[in-house]
């Protein structure tokens, strides 16, 4: 019971308390007297409402804490969505709107100034475009809304709620405490099945969709553990999760996530040596010249497999050696997929196909000596690359778009950390630049922006990086001035 003290705010908030609770009471009576026992949901959405209106950031923190146990629904009319991060990031896009008509000239114009704010605003423009040129304008619509929904809430909406940088850490102690729990219960129903490379899947179900998603979370929260085991008091406790972290990626036999642990440890040194520049266009180079030759005079077609021994490995041995023997059946899907997908883009180079419209277009332009067994795609799944979806979708400047919102972060990240004295900060900015290489790294082999675990965790780090630049002493224009 709540003490009635000389404070008009506690004596509010006791008759509140008294209020609630007595609606708690009748909804209970009337429920068991009359049998109608959803009554009982009705506190439930008072609460909901009465922390929405008065504690909305509690709803913010509600949404990490829940995401790594969202599950995906498939209603009847053939449409997915998750449950429940899905309605509470739409809540948080109502509340996003609310908070800037009410605060309308409390905004900070210095935010929506910045070059990264400046390329998601370009980036949802350009989306927007395309999707009225949209071979079917209403999947380029709810894909925009989709779209809109994660970088409101995820990349604007922390410029409110995060004031300071303990707000920043709290919000990814949650994430991964939260994600800490559902690791440990897929690891021990992995364990219970042997921890087969053939039962991760099964394990991971239905806490998340499959093992990639799994594996991507865990690797991406790897240098925020490293992070908090550098400053914390309690180092043993933080080695030990991050300990119980590597050991989880490796079981989730995914050879991406478990590469890109090495190629974080490989991006923290070029960030702290001041090497993004040269490491960011050899990159660029060399995937560039890697496409020109397969695509001059048709050279991938060379690369068509065997469908008899195109099959899927039970091994995650066998999987490793199948992989450089092109006759792993995910590695040759996604090849069979991005045949068809240059094919597409020799149609729609400038507009594209429209925002999510690979799929209901993609099997009019593949090329059977590509096919394998899983061809089909009853999971209704994308292109399996993020930059070549964007391209196919949303055409040349999409794809270009993307590229630049990545490689400016990078370096933009790379000056700021090394300008700002706040070693916390520092530290900060450098877990975000490393999640967003990592994840640009996993986009090569996956769509996974569009995700609700991982997609709100990317556009908070993109978030994390402006507000720490605006906030720092480092002047602005000390920051934007790129290495030369």
């Amino acid at each position: 019971m709540l003490r009635l003290l000389s404070n008009p705010a506690d004596r509010a908030l006791e008759k509140t308390y008294w209020i609630f609770s007595l609606f708690v009471l009748i909804c209970g009576a009337l429920s068991v007297a009359t049998e109608m026992y959803y009554l009982l949901i009705l506190p439930i959405i008072l609460l909901g409402a009465y922390v929405t209106i008065v504690h909305p950031k509690m709803i913010f923190l509600l949404f990490f804490a829940i995401a790594p146990f969202s599950i995906e629904i498939f209603l009847p009319n053939g449409l997915g969505t998750d449950l429940p991060t899905e309605p509470i990031a739409l809540l948080l896009s109502g509340i996003s709107v609310v908070l800037c008509i009410y605060n309308f000239d409390k905004i900070e114009l210095r935010y929506l100034k910045h070059p990264i704010t400046l390329l998601m605003i370009l980036q949802l423009g350009w989306i927007f475009f395309t999707a009225l040129f949209s071979q079917i304008p209403l999947i380029s619509f709810k894909y925009l809304l989709a779209k809109s929904w994660y970088v409101i809430p995820f990349f604007f909406l922390p410029f409110y709620f995060l004031k300071n940088t303990k707000h920043i850490e709290t919000v990814f102690k949650v994430l991964i405490a939260s994600t800490s729990v559902a690791m440990i219960i897929i690891m021990i129903k992995h364990g219970m099945m042997g921890f087969t490379f053939k039962a991760i899947n099964k394990a991971a179900h239905p806490i998340f969709r499959n093992h990639v998603i799994y594996a991507a979370l865990l690797v991406l929260l790897v240098p925020f553990i490293w992070h908090f085991l550098k400053f914390s008091t309690r180092k043993k406790s933080w080695l030990a999760l991050l300990t119980l972290f590597i050991i989880a990626i490796y079981f989730t036999y995914t050879r991406a996530a478990i590469g890109c642990v090495f190629i974080a440890i490989g991006a923290y040194f070029i960030i702290h040596y001041r090497l993004a520049k040269y490491a960011t266009i050899a990159s660029l180079v060399i995937g560039g010249l890697a496409v020109n030759s397969l695509v001059q005079k048709n050279k991938y077609l060379d690369f068509a497999p065997e469908y008899k021994k195109t099959v899927t490995h039970l091994k995650f041995d066998n999987l490793i050696e199948a992989t450089y023997k092109l006759e792993d059946i995910s590695t040759m899907e996604r090849v069979y997929r991005w045949v068809a997908g240059l094919q597409m883009v020799k149609d729609r180079p400038l507009l594209g196909f429209g925002p999510g419209c690979f799929y209901p277009f993609y099997k009019d332009y593949t090329l059977a000596s590509f096919r394998t067994y899983v061809s089909d795609n009853p999971d209704k799944s994308g292109i399996h690359n993020y930059y070549f979806m964007s391209l196919v979708e949303q055409g040349v400047l999409g794809l270009l778009i993307v590229l630049v919102l990545f490689v400016f972060t990078i370096l933009y990240g790379e000056n700021l950390y090394h300008r700002l004295s706040n070693k916390l900060d520092r530290s900060l900015v450098m877990s975000c630049i490393l999640a967003i290489i990592v994840l640009a790294a996993l986009l090569l082999m996956n769509d996974l922006i569009e995700t609700d675990k991982l997609g709100s965790f990317f556009f908070l780090c993109l978030s994390v990086i402006v507000m720490i630049g605006i906030r720092s002493k480092v002047s602005q224009n000390q920051v934007l001035k790129l290495p030369s």
